[in-house]
């Protein structure tokens, strides 16, 4: 019994076998090309049926046209093509032969019908000119239509006629038809479009120019195989999530083409990556939240204790209470704008341009009294006459990788070296501090960014008023804030936060 797509069992060994090519099979005399594996672990059998695979593929490629070659040099394949084409045109003028002949005996019995009509009508007066030329013209056969532009004409088959095929075109190569994957799928961000085309990269070198129609799942578990031995940046492994999303990328674009019409379905989606390390299934999210300790030596770090001056400071002051208050992602806080939205009451943070990651993620977030006591509106006011984004540095933009990096290596010097701990566990906690809240999961996951699964998230998605003051109200930080202080000057302009109040001066 088949394991996998050119793989079979017998007794106790594992057997490569795929069908040769027509031509190619013609001259070998054999259907088929059978190799031993090797072995009798089915892994093993697997990952040797898709080596051999695309070394064969190759080979036989080369002896295809190396074939043709010497065919043409010998003669033969001009014979041979010469010789269907002779037959082809003797059972042809057989056919034309045939048909004259009946041809020629139905209209003899046609005129004698026609000459008994006739006398029939003589007794009746009738004309018989009308009538003979009446029914020669029912009778008449029509006059053969000429064939369709490009049609192949196949030897006749017994007791029919010849038949006449489109030509058929030939199967484009698979990364043609990458544009038009991409137009059916306009939602797709520009993050995941170049993971898309990291994946199809790395395909195209193992696979090079395929036609379509001719990949199969053994394609498929090649590239399977080559992420799991792929090392990453760092000199490890590939993560499992990694794999997963890169392999994912292959068997969509696989999917489309086979509802397309351009791939025949080889059950590509049966191709699995490799399964999780033990290290990978006991380490679980890479990531945790800030426990309350942690969360006071960040708010009591150098960039709380005391103003400097410097713009880039005062933004990442607030990049960190944002990200601790609201739970945004780091992407959202980058490209979140200056202009705080209110729903009612209650002023909300605008991520609904920013918000890219999921469906639920362009939303709008309840400001906790805390960033409104610290002076939140009034930065932002800032820097919208500024023109900038609501945590823009300076004139030019910093993206959200070099942010991440920046507040990484800060958290690291002045909270915990740990490598679970980063910016984005701030979301982690802010996620804690929705469950502590009790406000429902249906309206966190509304706050958070969260698809929910319930037919009933689907109802009223915009944030309502009530739930906004719900969320003001109920929220709390995680750690007592009240030893930040808002600052100001007489022209009303300034930053969020400046030295700690008298008890830490």
């Amino acid at each position: 019994m088949a394991v996998c797509s050119y793989v079979e069992r017998r007794r106790q060994t594992y057997y490569f076998r795929a069908r040769l090519p027509g031509a190619l099979a013609a001259i070998l005399g054999r259907t088929h090309v059978i190799g031993s594996l090797l072995t009798i672990d089915a892994r093993a059998a697997k990952i040797r049926a898709a080596k051999f695979y695309f070394i064969l593929a190759r080979h036989l490629h080369i002896l295809d046209l190396r074939m043709r070659d010497d065919l043409r040099a010998a003669g033969l394949l001009a014979a041979r093509d010469a010789t269907l084409a002779q037959a082809a045109f003797e059972l042809g003028r057989r056919y034309e032969a045939d048909q004259a002949r009946l041809r020629q005996h139905y209209e003899a019995e046609l005129r004698d019908l026609i000459t008994t009509l006739q006398q029939q009508w003589r007794d009746e007066d009738a004309s018989p000119a009308s009538g003979e030329a009446e029914i020669m013209a029912i009778l008449r056969p029509p006059a053969p239509l000429d064939p369709p532009a490009g049609a192949i004409p196949r030897v006749p088959v017994e007791g029919g006629g010849p038949i006449l095929e489109p030509a058929s075109a030939p199967s484009p190569a698979w990364h043609t038809l990458c544009e038009a994957f991409f137009a059916d799928r306009p939602g797709l961000t520009p993050k995941t479009l170049w993971s898309y085309n990291q994946a199809f990269t790395i395909w195209k070198g193992l696979i090079g120019d395929k036609p379509i129609a001719a990949v199969r799942r053994g394609d498929v578990k090649l590239f399977a195989d080559h992420l799991r031995d792929k090392p990453n940046p760092r000199g490890g492994a590939l993560h499992h999530k990694s794999i997963l999303r890169s392999l994912g990328h292959i068997k969509s674009f696989l999917s489309w083409a086979v509802a397309a019409g351009h791939a025949t379905d080889d059950r590509f989606g049966d191709v699995r990556g490799r399964d999780k390390t033990r290290e990978e299934l006991m380490a679980g999210d890479t990531r945790r939240a800030f426990t309350a300790a942690e969360q006071n030596l960040l708010f009591h770090s150098p960039l709380f204790r005391a103003w400097t001056g410097e713009e880039d400071t005062e933004a990442a002051a607030w990049f960190l209470l944002i990200a601790a208050l609201t739970g945004a992602r780091t992407e959202e806080i980058t490209e979140a704008p200056a202009i705080l939205v209110p729903v009612g009451g209650t002023l909300c943070l605008d991520l609904r341009q920013a918000g890219t990651k999921t469906r639920a993620a362009p939303r709008l977030v309840p400001l906790l009294p805390d960033l409104i006591r610290l002076g939140l509106p009034a930065w932002a006011r800032r820097q919208a006459e500024r023109g900038r984004r609501l945590v823009q540095p300076g004139a030019e933009p910093r993206t959200a990788a070099a942010w991440s990096k920046y507040l990484n290596r800060y958290i690291r010097k002045h909270v915990a070296e740990a490598p679970d701990l980063v910016l984005y566990s701030l979301r982690h906690s802010f996620r804690q501090m929705l469950r502590a809240a009790n406000i429902g999961d249906e309206l966190a996951n509304k706050v958070f960014g969260h698809e929910s699964g319930t037919v009933g998230a689907g109802y009223g998605r915009a944030l309502s008023p009530q739930e906004a003051e719900l969320v003001a109200a109920r929220v709390r930080p995680l750690v007592d804030l009240g030893h930040l202080a808002p600052w100001h000057d007489g022209a009303g302009s300034g930053h969020g936060v400046r030295r700690l109040a008298s008890a830490s001066a």
